[in-house]
């Protein structure tokens, strides 16, 4: 099983394999298609967030639901960045929003690839540590 991620940007890991395989029994398969829905959903919300915001109402509730989404699936930078979003939002501070979603965004991507090299034939558990 592949060790935590390691992400120099936050102090959480970009992906950590023991929260999905706790969940599913460490069943790649299982896992592969829980993360492959993750992605589509979370593209998904993460292209609402950038349509809405300037509403901050909309944009706490999609941070909200990118922040457990992400959780759930052993995302964890993105999720620590999408709940900060979230907590700027619900504080009314646009600047702090604006920033996290920047922030969102390089976790985003850092997550897209630690799940991409998961689904890679030839993905091995060290290819995701350091």
């Amino acid at each position: 099983m592949p060790a935590p991620t390691d992400n120099p940007t936050s102090d959480f890991p970009v992906y950590d394999a023991h929260v999905l395989g706790d969940l599913f029994g460490h069943e790649p398969t299982v896992i592969a298609s829980v993360l492959q829905t993750f992605v589509s959903t979370t593209r998904s919300s993460l292209a609402e967030l950038a349509l809405a915001a300037q509403d901050l109402e909309v944009v706490a509730a999609l941070a909200h639901k990118i922040t457990g989404a992400s959780r759930l699936s052993g995302i964890l930078a993105l999720g620590h960045a999408a709940h900060r979003v979230e907590l700027a939002a619900k504080r009314g501070d646009m600047t702090a929003v604006q920033n996290g979603l920047t922030a969102l965004d390089v976790q985003w991507r850092l997550a897209e690839t630690a799940i991409a090299t998961l689904s890679a034939p030839t993905s091995t558990p060290a290819s995701l540590s350091k």
